[in-house]
């Protein structure tokens, strides 16, 4: 018995099923069964002109709030600039001021001035980090990357330096929640090689490996100076062989460094290592004698408030090594949520993680940059997220109870729905994620973000020259009475 074709059935079942989702896409289809929300049937979503947006209502609570005001005259009108960075230090002692000097003793007297630039997946594969470190170090000089994990997801992605490791590191991370015999270093991570327990011996074909190699772009063609970080070890055993050399693992405080190289230009290096016991290592360092240098310390899915995690004892002892001058916060991304309207659970934290930072680290300024524009998807279009000035503000309101700086980079952004028009735009800066910044999205950023240090940097200068003049001054009328 031969089965009837049913070919026309289909045809008429599809064909069904298409006018009656067109028809849903025509007309507000969304609806609600208990808590469970189905969202507005949109079959022809994917090809409406990319251009139109809507500008959704915004409740009056936000809209009176200056921070989502897209006016520029609003701010002219008052002599403000909405980009500028804000300072809540105070008039001794400027929020930024440890910076600044940093950057004067490093401009004039060839010492060494560091930032440790923190964030989420908007710095991931150094995004924003190496397009303002090469602006500071065209400035004041330096050489190399900086502050390198040992392992790394977007190691591939990443364009400033080659990165390769062996498969079998152990990794840990400040997301972890019960992960025993783990310190977490500087990045929020912790990476623990290979071991064999007992054995005694040097054999640098088994074990774990890191090799770090540079790329052929300004300041980054080579390593001059290469540093490893590292915890606490307990009995020998334990050894690195790089460059030639075999050392051992021998540290007693929460943070020891090994110089790898010294003084001595390498295209490529590569640690082996060979443990008997467990060995905390933190990271590499790669730089020069003197200029400027910018670790990027991204971490992906963090909202910041985890880095209570890294013990004072490791940020103190990076911090007596590398001596930080600027530590910088770009959070609150992974934040951004349209359900919430309550952000206080929040500032907390972060108010802890800058107090925490703050007493590791006491002469580092302390920078806060806000999150950017995030869009969702509503009613056919993408939008600001309305949570978006709300976590903007708690975190202005972190900067101002710590004394720390804080920059606003929703507005520097554009304001109201920048993030559709950087997807959108003739010149695409954004992901169609409509979160994260690309490419010339980051040097953008990057960018604004420069000229505004350069700015303040250039009114320290100034106050500095004025304050040094006065003082002297005071000196010649002091002798003059005498």
């Amino acid at each position: 018995m031969n089965p009837r074709n049913k070919l026309r059935e289909t045809v008429v079942i599809v064909l069904s099923i298409s006018v009656l989702l067109i028809a849903l896409s025509l007309k507000d289809s969304s609806f609600s069964i208990g808590d469970f929300k189905f969202k507005k049937v949109d079959l022809l979503s994917d090809i409406r002109t990319r251009s139109v947006f809507i500008e959704a209502p915004v409740t009056s609570p936000i809209l009176t709030d200056s921070i989502i005001r897209t006016d520029r005259r609003f701010y002219q009108q008052k002599k403000l600039n909405p980009d500028a960075i804000k300072d809540f230090g105070n008039d001794s002692l400027p929020a930024l001021a440890c910076f600044f000097e940093s950057l004067f003793q490093t401009q004039q007297k060839k010492k060494k001035c560091r930032i440790a630039y923190f964030g989420d997946s908007m710095i991931e594969g150094d995004l924003v980090t190496q397009d303002l470190r090469t602006s500071l170090q065209d400035s004041f000089g330096g050489v190399g990357v900086g502050f390198m994990p040992v392992t790394s997801i977007v190691a591939g992605f990443r364009q400033t330096i080659f990165h390769a490791f062996s498969g079998n590191w152990q990794t840990y991370s400040l997301l972890d929640q019960n992960s025993p015999g783990h310190v977490l270093g500087i990045t929020g991570y912790d990476f623990i090689p290979m071991y064999s327990p007992g054995k005694d011996s040097v054999d640098t074909g088994t074990g774990s490996w890191v090799r770090y190699s540079a790329v052929r772009r300004k300041r980054l063609n080579s390593f001059s100076n290469v540093r490893l970080f590292y915890g606490k070890t307990e009995g020998g055993g334990n050894y690195v062989h790089a460059a030639g050399r075999t050392l051992p693992l021998n540290g007693s405080q929460p943070v020891n460094t090994l110089e790898l190289l010294k003084s001595s230009p390498s295209q490529t290096v590569q640690a082996d290592f060979q443990c008997s016991s467990l060995v905390n290592v933190f990271g590499f360092s790669m730089e020069g004698d003197s200029g400027l240098y910018l670790d990027n310390f991204s971490f992906r899915g963090n909202s910041g408030m985890p880095m209570t995690r890294i013990p004072q004892s490791v940020l103190s002892g990076l911090n007596k090594q590398l001596n930080y001058g600027l530590v910088i916060l770009h959070y609150g991304v992974n934040v951004v949520s349209h359900q919430v309207t309550d952000f206080s659970w929040y500032e907390k934290g972060m108010t802890e993680v800058v107090l925490h930072i703050k007493a590791a680290m006491p002469n580092a300024s302390i920078l806060i940059i806000s999150t950017g524009d995030k869009s969702f998807y509503r009613d056919g279009a993408y939008t600001t997220d309305p949570s978006v000035p709300l976590v903007i503000e708690a975190q202005k309101r972190v900067a101002e109870k710590t004394g720390s700086a804080f920059w606003n980079l929703y507005e520097a952004m554009g304001g109201y729905n920048s993030m559709v028009k950087w997807v959108q735009g003739d010149t695409v800066l954004a992901n169609k994620d409509y979160t994260h910044p690309n490419f010339r999205g980051a040097k953008k950023i990057a960018d604004l973000l420069y000229q505004q240090l350069m700015s303040d940097y250039r009114a320290f200068l100034k106050r500095r020259e004025y304050e040094g003049a006065a003082a002297k001054l005071k000196v010649q009328d002091q002798e003059l009475k005498n």
